[in-house]
């Protein structure tokens, strides 16, 4: 994986571990399961 690449995909996990982080804060278990799916996503794919 390319630096660049490998950056990006480094600040998109941050960005939804605390998205997630705040989701499950606030007791919204719909959006946590929809950001976990992302990141799953995210990270199968590297």
């Amino acid at each position: 994986m390319a630096m660049p690449q490998r950056d990006d995909t480094i600040e998109a996990i941050k960005r939804l571990d605390a998205l997630l982080e705040y989701a499950v804060m606030h007791g919204d278990e719909e959006e946590a399961e929809r950001i976990r799916e992302e990141l799953r996503k995210l990270t199968e794919s590297v």
